[in-house]
């Protein structure tokens, strides 16, 4: 394994730890907005039965969520500190196939932070006229939150990509396609 190779393995790992830490973090805290959170019951002047779905479908996506960056904080310290990719990096059921745990990562990390945004975003819909009104009552959770969705969504397809791109190995592909002829 090259040197650049590891670091972006290290980098994309750091970043998927410090987004679901910040996920859970918002999942769990009750600073939202004015000291309310996700848990926190209150009364709005929607009808009952249409807020308490609401409230119980971001309740259910959080959770979820929560779960899942769980398991991929457990994938990242895995990648981290036990992949050994010189022992492990063929795969046994596809000769010839290298393993990347990045995808495997990417695979778990996107549809975590798909399901946070959803609750975050219905959240948010519910208090719009409060946020507007003043802004300066969000708390650290909402943006742990969007800290957390920033990481998850944008910068870490951003750094799998950048090492695509920055690591092809034109030889493997040369060879692939060699090889692939030759069977024609």
């Amino acid at each position: 394994m090259r040197g650049d190779e590891l670091g972006y393995r290290l980098l994309l790992t750091i970043s998927g730890t410090v987004g679901s830490v910040a996920l859970i973090y918002s999942v769990c805290s009750r600073d939202w907005y004015a000291g309310r959170g996700l848990w926190y019951k209150d009364s709005i002047t929607q009808p009952a039965n249409q807020l308490s779905r609401a409230v119980e479908t971001e309740r259910v996506l959080g959770v979820i969520a929560s779960m899942m960056a769980v398991i991929a904080i457990c994938l990242c310290l895995l990648f981290s500190f036990c992949w050994d990719p010189y022992t492990y990096s063929e795969s046994k059921m596809n000769p010839g196939r290298i393993r990347h745990p990045e995808k495997l990562l990417l695979t778990v990390l996107m549809p975590t932070a798909l399901l946070y945004f959803i609750s975050w975003c219905s959240y948010t819909s519910r208090y719009k006229e409060q946020i507007r009104s003043d802004i300066t009552k969000l708390g650290s959770a909402y943006w742990a939150g969007i800290c957390s969705c920033l990481t998850l969504l944008v910068i870490l397809p951003i750094i799998h990509f950048t090492k695509e791109c920055a690591l092809s190995e034109p030889e493997t592909n040369l060879k692939r396609s060699s090889e692939f002829q030759e069977n024609i």
